[in-house]
Parts: C-alpha cells; structure tokens; sequence
C-alpha cells in the first residue's frame, strides 16, 4: 500500500513571522572555523597597534608639548554631540527605514534598540548587531525577513553617503597625499546605487531570505522617501565628523579649513573597518586608515594620538549609550504592560 502523503505546511504570507526559528549566525561571517576568524583578527588587531604605538614612542620627542593643551568643555561638547545627535540620529534613520517597510516602531525605541545593539559590533563577524536587533525588535511585531532588510538598507545607505562625505573630503587634499587604495572605495557607489534601487534589492534580498526560510518580501518605497533616508544618513555622519573635529580639537590645534579633509578621513576609516570582517569594529584597521588621512594635515604623533582617542571617544559613548538604551527598553516595556493589563 502507498503511504499517504504528509500534510503540507502552509506556506508563510509575506511579513508574518511564523514558528520561531533561531537564524544560523555563523554562515553570515565568513565560512572560515571560528578559532581561525578570531586567531587571524587578533593577530591584525595586535600588529595595528604595535604599529601605530610604537611610532608614536619613537617619534613622540617631534611634538611641542607647548602646542597641546586640554580643554574639558571641549571634550564635555564632542560627548554631547554623540548623545544628543549622533544616536538620536542614528536611531531615527532606523525607525524611518522600518516605516517606510509597513513595520513603523516609535523613534525613540528605535534609538534605544539600535543602541543596545551597536554593541554587537565588537564581537567578529559583523553580524551579531543585527541578530541584537532581530531579537529586541520582534517583540513590536517586526519580522526577522524585515529587519534583515532594514539592516541591508541602512548599511548601503551609509556607505554611499559615507562616499560622498570622502569625495568632499580628497577635493581638498592633493593626489600624491592620497592613498592610491582609497579610490577603489569609489567602485562601492555604484552597488549602493543598486542596493537602493528597489527592483534590484528585491532580488538581492531572495538568497538570504531563501536561507532563512522567509517569504520574498516586495519593497516598494517612494524615492523622495530613499532621498529623506540619505539626508538622514549624511546628516549623522556630519554629526560624527563635527564631533570628532570637536574632539581633536579639545587637545589639539586643528584649522576649521581641515573639516572637510578630517570627514573625508573619518568615513573612509569606517568604510574599511566595516569592510574588514575579522577584526571586531575594525578595531586597528580604523585607527590605522585614519592616521594616514590625519598626517596630511597633523603632525604624524597627533594624528596617532587623535584616531586612538576617536577609538575611545565612540567606544566609550557606545557603552553609554548601550546602557542607556537598555534602561529605556525596560521602561517603554514596563510601561506596555501595564497599558495591556489595565
């Protein structure tokens, strides 16, 4: 006798959830072992700073310590600038993404979850961030399929406004002072382009769908709705950029007339410490990249001073920020509940 066939599951309606099911985190990083991934970022991270360190011991006897100088009103203003506008900011980019994908979440928890979730970032990988966001967004009703896009948008977003910020920025500098590796960053617009462009990122968005057994998702977002998502983004990295202007400049001496060349170098170090996947946060491989934009127009021990304070400055203000948000998310939650059971 034939057996009978087993029931088919019914298949998942796009933007419902569906049985919880755990995404398989290690395919998302390199198919390397564990122990290799993090041997190999160790060993990059390490040598980084042996180099960067060890150029500032060796040439510290070059600085006039009469020209340097601490201003704590300063440093007070480049932390205010990164809790007041870079993460609201930042936040509010998130929650207009997940809006104009049907899935809107209040702006400040938006803030308070990217917030939480950024310190994901310092774990190899690049991926457990957006795992923090899948987990803490679900309970707003937010599917997994959802926030993965969300994350690919947010993330060409700010590579394309992170390269308009570093083609201002090599205007102002002459061509020999700029690293020949540094134009190849250019090839990335074009991808930004496609990711942003609706038809193409619907394709795009099948494989890792298909991997995580969701349905496809259609995006449908109005481009003056794209245009506002890149305001927001080029606006936060000029948030960033100010601050860190503000930070240098609470120890040293740099010329407002060096903004645009200091941008430029702040961008181009995220880029390609977000494009290094073994190393946590591009940690080494961002303070590397930056010194080499800051020597242009510092002294080389300041500018290796200056990208190892900017580490501190945003690592510290992430910190922060981090437990900030996760009081906030228990206080919006408290707050639910009491509405449900009420």
């Amino acid at each position: 006798m034939r057996r009978a066939a087993p029931p088919a599951q019914p298949e998942l309606e796009a933007g419902t959830s569906g049985p919880e099911r755990k995404p398989r985190a290690a395919t998302f990083g390199l198919r390397l072992p564990a122990w290799l991934k993090y041997g190999v970022g160790g060993i990059i991270v390490l040598l980084s700073f042996y180099f960067l360190i060890g150029r500032l011991v060796r040439d510290w006897n070059q600085v006039r310590l009469a020209h340097l100088h601490l201003s704590a009103g300063r440093l007070v203003l480049a932390f205010g600038i990164l809790f007041f506008l870079h993460f609201p900011l930042y936040g509010w980019l998130w929650s207009t993404i997940l809006r104009a994908l049907g899935s809107p979440v209040s702006v400040l928890k938006s803030i308070a979850i990217t917030s939480v979730s950024a310190v994901g970032k310092y774990v190899p990988g690049k991926v457990w961030f957006t795992l923090g966001r899948m987990t803490l967004v679900r309970k707003e009703g937010v599917t997994e399929g959802t926030t993965l896009l969300s994350v690919v948008l947010e993330i060409a977003f700010t590579l394309f406004a992170g390269i308009i910020i570093l083609g201002t920025g090599i205007l102002f500098l002459p061509r020999s002072q700029v690293p020949s590796a540094v134009y190849f960053l250019f090839l990335l617009a074009p991808a930004c382009l496609a990711v942003m462009y609706p038809p193409v990122l619907n394709r795009i968005l099948r494989i890792p769908l298909r991997w995580l057994k969701r349905p496809p998702l259609e995006l449908h977002i109005p481009y003056h709705v794209l245009l506002g998502i890149l305001g927001l983004c080029l606006l936060d990295w000029l948030a960033q950029g100010i601050g860190c202007y503000v930070l240098i400049n609470s120890f040293a001496h740099l010329p407002i007339s060096r903004l645009p060349v200091m941008l430029g170098g702040y961008a181009v170090s995220w880029m390609i410490g977000f494009l290094v996947l073994l190393t946590p946060a591009g940690l080494g491989v961002r303070e590397g990249i930056f010194t080499l934009i800051l020597r242009t127009v510092l002294s080389e021990p300041i500018a290796i001073v200056a990208a190892l304070v900017t580490r501190v400055w945003i690592a510290v203000g992430e910190l922060v920020a981090a437990l900030v948000g996760f009081v906030l998310l228990r206080t919006l939650s408290g707050r639910t509940n009491e509405k449900g059971r009420s």
